[in-house]
């Protein structure tokens, strides 16, 4: 394998203004980090929701109303390298630890190195 490349672990965030009628229920928006909602992330019909929860106002969502909340979320990118068939693939924790290109059917092992198909290990193999 050609080009191999480590995953990088990643990180983002958004937030949200939310409305909440109880744990777990409610509605939330897009935003920024004032609780400015941001409209052009919205389709029509979301645009309404938010319109409705302000109609209703604060005596209808005994939990929270209008709280900006920040959710973020992170991720590992799975470690890629170039295959012997000359497409960029990722290696994915497939079969014990190794990966099918998805072009030409070749195995990998997470770190790059070119595997026999696991259909041919057999107990005690030294891979």
């Amino acid at each position: 394998m050609e080009d191999f490349r480590i995953g990088e672990y990643k990180e983002d965030f958004e937030y949200r203004l939310c409305f909440y009628t109880e744990p777990g229920g409610g509605s939330a928006f897009p935003c920024d980090e004032h609780g400015n909602v941001l409209f052009n992330q919205m389709e029509e019909p979301a645009v309404r929701n938010y319109n409705r929860c302000l109609e209703l106002g604060p005596g209808h969502f005994p939990v929270a109303f209008k709280e900006v909340e920040k959710r973020t979320w992170h991720w590992r990118e799975p470690n890629s390298g170039i295959c012997e068939c000359g497409k960029r693939i990722e290696i994915h924790n497939e079969y014990l630890g190794a990966g099918e290109c998805p072009y030409c059917g070749r195995w990998h092992n997470i770190w790059g190195q070119l595997l026999n198909d696991p259909r041919t290990w057999s107990e005690g193999d030294d891979w």
